[in-house]
Order: C-alpha cells, then sequence, then structure tokens
C-alpha cells in the first residue's frame, strides 16, 4: 500500500513543483483577455450612458446663457375715446433688454466651466469600473487556481483512499486510516461547492461591468502572469500623482472654481441692465405720424437690493471656504488612505517572498522527508497526511497572497486616479 501511496502522489506531480492547474489561454480571440474586459467596460458600461447624456446637456446650456435676451415686439392702441368719435392713436415699439459690463461673459464661463463636472464624474466612474473588472477578474482567477488545486487533490485523496479501503479489506490497513481520508475528502468536497459558487458571482459581475456575454465556462488567465509583469516603485511621489489624478480630489476643485465664477456673476448684478426701445407711433385726430426712442435703466445699487447682492456674495465666500475645508480633508485622508495600502503592499511582497523562499521550501523538504520515513515504515500515515496537508495550505496561501496583492495595487490606482499594472 505504500508503494501505491508514494506512486500516486509522484504521478500527480507533488514533489515536482509543478505549475498551477486552472490557468486560462488568454490569447484565445473568443475568450477577451483583462485588456479587453477593461477597454469594453469604459466603453459600454450602461452606467455611463447618463453621465455622457449629464455632458451633453451641460455644453447645451452654454449657448442659453451667451446670448442677450428676446427682444420684444408692442403693438398698441392707445387714445381710443369711449364716443369712437375718432380712431384714437397707434403705436408699434421694438424693445431690446441688454446685459452689459461682461455679465454675458461670466455667464458663459461659468456654463463652460461646469461641463467638466461631467467629464470627472466620468473619469471617476471608469476609475471605478477598472478597480472593479481587475478585482473580479483576479478573483475569478484565483478561483480558478483553487477549484483546479481542489480537483487535483481530491483525484489525489480518492485513489489514496481507494489504496487504504483496498489493503484494508485484505486486513493489511487500519480502520483510522479510512475514515481520515475521507474526512479529508469531505472537506475538499464541500470547499468545492463554495468555490463554484463563488466562481458564478465573479464571473456574473465580470459580465455586467464589461457588458459583455462572457461564456460560462470563461476561463481567465493565471494570476502569475500579471504578477510577472514589473511594476513600479511604489514611493512618495504617489501623493503628487494623487493630488493630479484623483477624481474626488478633481470634483472639489471644480466645485471650488464653480463656486468663484459664480461669486463673480453675482457681484456683476450690481451692474445695471439696459433696455433700449424704438418705435413708431400715429395720431389720427391729428393725422401725424412720430418716431419714438427710449432708453431705461434698472436700479440694482439701491440699498435694499444691494444689501440681498451682498448676503449673496457673501453665501459664496462661506461656500468656497467649506469647499477648501472639504478638499484639505479629504486630501489627508487620502494620504493615509494611500500610505496604508502602500504599507500593506509591502507586506504582501514580503508574504510573497516568505511563502516563496522559505514556507513552501521547507514544507516540501517536510514532506519528502516524511513520505520517506513513512515507505521504510518509521512514520505513520497521519503523519503523511497532516504534512501532504501543510504543504498543499502553504501553496494556497501562495496564489491567495497573489491575488491579494494584485488588489491591493488596484486600489492604489484608485486613489492616485492612474494605472499602475499596465496590461499590453
Amino acid at each position: 500500500m505504500k508503494a501505491a501511496i508514494i506512486l500516486i502522489l509522484l504521478f500527480h506531480g507533488i514533489l515536482f513543483g509543478q505549475d498551477y492547474p486552472g490557468v486560462g489561454n488568454s490569447t484565445d480571440s473568443l475568450r477577451p483577455g483583462l485588456k479587453e474586459l477593461i477597454r469594453s467596460a469604459v466603453n459600454s458600461n450602461l452606467g455611463l450612458a447618463p453621465i455622457d447624456y449629464e455632458s451633453k446637456i451641460l455644453s447645451a446650456r452654454i449657448n442659453q446663457v451667451s446670448k442677450q435676451p428676446s427682444p420684444m415686439l408692442q403693438f398698441m392702441v392707445d387714445y381710443l375715446p369711449v364716443n369712437f368719435e375718432n380712431a384714437g392713436e397707434y403705436s408699434l415699439i421694438y424693445s431690446q433688454p441688454l446685459k452689459l459690463f461682461g455679465k454675458l461673459g461670466a455667464d458663459e464661463k461659468l456654463a463652460q466651466q461646469k461641463t467638466n463636472s461631467s467629464l470627472i464624474e466620468r473619469k471617476r466612474l471608469e476609475t471605478d469600473l477598472i478597480k472593479s473588472v481587475k478585482e473580479n477578474y483576479f478573483m475569478l482567477s484565483l478561483n480558478q487556481r483553487l477549484l483546479g488545486y481542489n480537483d487535483e487533490y481530491q483525484q489525489i485523496l480518492g485513489s489514496i483512499t481507494r489504496a487504504v479501503e483496498i489493503n484494508y479489506s485484505v486486513g493489511k490497513g487500519e480502520q483510522y486510516q479510512i475514515i481520515k481520508s475521507n474526512s479529508e475528502l469531505d472537506k475538499l468536497q464541500l470547499e468545492e461547492i463554495e468555490l463554484k459558487n463563488n466562481r458564478l458571482v465573479y464571473l456574473e459581475n465580470l459580465r455586467t461591468l464589461s457588458n459583455l456575454n462572457l461564456p460560462d465556462d470563461y476561463d481567465p488567465a493565471g494570476i502569475g502572469t500579471f504578477i510577472n509583469i514589473e511594476i513600479p516603485d511604489l514611493n512618495s511621489s504617489l501623493s503628487d500623482t494623487m493630488s493630479e489624478n484623483n477624481p474626488d480630489i478633481k470634483m472639489l476643485e471644480q466645485l471650488q472654481t464653480e463656486n468663484d465664477l459664480e461669486r463673480s456673476v453675482t457681484a456683476r448684478e450690481k451692474s445695471p441692465d439696459i433696455t433700449l426701445e424704438s418705435g413708431y407711433r400715429y395720431m389720427t385726430p391729428t393725422k401725424e405720424s412720430m418716431l419714438l426712442f427710449s432708453l431705461s435703466f434698472d436700479l440694482p445699487f439701491m440699498p435694499w437690493n444691494d444689501k440681498r447682492i451682498e448676503s449673496a456674495i457673501d453665501e459664496k465666500v462661506l461656500a468656497g471656504k467649506k469647499i477648501n475645508s472639504e478638499l484639505l480633508a479629504l486630501k489627508q485622508n487620502l494620504k493615509s488612505e494611500l500610505k496604508n495600502n502602500l504599507t500593506k503592499i509591502n507586506s504582501s511582497r514580503e508574504k510573497l517572498k516568505y511563502l516563496t523562499s522559505v514556507l513552501i521550501p521547507r514544507a516540501e523538504l517536510s514532506f519528502k522527508s516524511i513520505l520517506l520515513s513513512y515507505e521504510k515504515a518509521s512514520a505513520e500515515y497521519i503523519d503523511l497526511l497532516d504534512s501532504y496537508r501543510s504543504l498543499r495550505e502553504n501553496k494556497r496561501a501562495l496564489i491567495e497572497e497573489e491575488a491579494n496583492y494584485l488588489v491591493l495595487v488596484s486600489n492604489i490606482e484608485k486613489i492616485i486616479g492612474k494605472q499602475i499594472l499596465i496590461i499590453n
């Protein structure tokens, strides 16, 4: 029986550090890779349509505020006596209100500035989409690899259990070995149920995010494909990149600029508007025709109106201070979040290095040693199984940490508003 178990383990490559199972082929033209999923998400995700329409709405408002008010043509019959002895007077008057003193330019500049908000909002959604696509892709890839491991381990334990049962049937084995093997196999089957359900969740998330009809058997590329991509050093310069590209910071800066322009527009209300009038009048009693010209001014500088405008300006000043305080608080929180994520990434790097250089080699050596001892009848079957489980758990910890590392990189990308993990 011992020889059969050793042959089973050797056949499955446990001692030779084989590549991880479950790694898909990203070059299949019928199965989009991560780059194609991201491109599709930022181009066709259904959540982008409302933002694009909002951008068009804001752009359409520019021409609404950059033009003078509509003129008015008035026809009037006046001085018509009640006894209708004569036809009275007839007037035709054309009037044109005029906004001067740079009011139209200020309104147009504010309308143009507001169009940037939809662009920033689109950038924010794109950043969130890319982060979500990457996270679900990495977790689906991890899930696929774990399913591959699970299937392989079930085959190994199934073969070992059958060998133990055959030996037990001829009186050469122990019942506890069968029970222990079956218990380990039951745990793997329970794990398989969870992994398969999680796979469906990640796959559906990718379908929704990318707006692509991915097949049920979609198999993403292995995480190792991305772990090997060179990632630039994560240092303090990322703080400057964050200030330049983070959508939340850009949105608050946009609101600050809009508020300054609105304050300028409000201040210009102190300047009067002018209305020009010209027309023609015919007086039937005297049979005379006359031309009419008029120039009128509103009086925004009256004390009660001046106080209203000053109050509106003060409101904009306070709003600007509020936005500035929110901007400072946001930058401080993002810097703290950036620092924490950098710490986690460095920790993840150390874990990966420790797993690959220490834990897994030691677990493999321990497993080989116990396997040889078991072959020589100096180690129990339970020791062999425990050593095998330890090796499996260390290898699982490695691929889970690889996925965690890439997710942390995705978090950094969202914070700084720029891609670090460039996918060719």
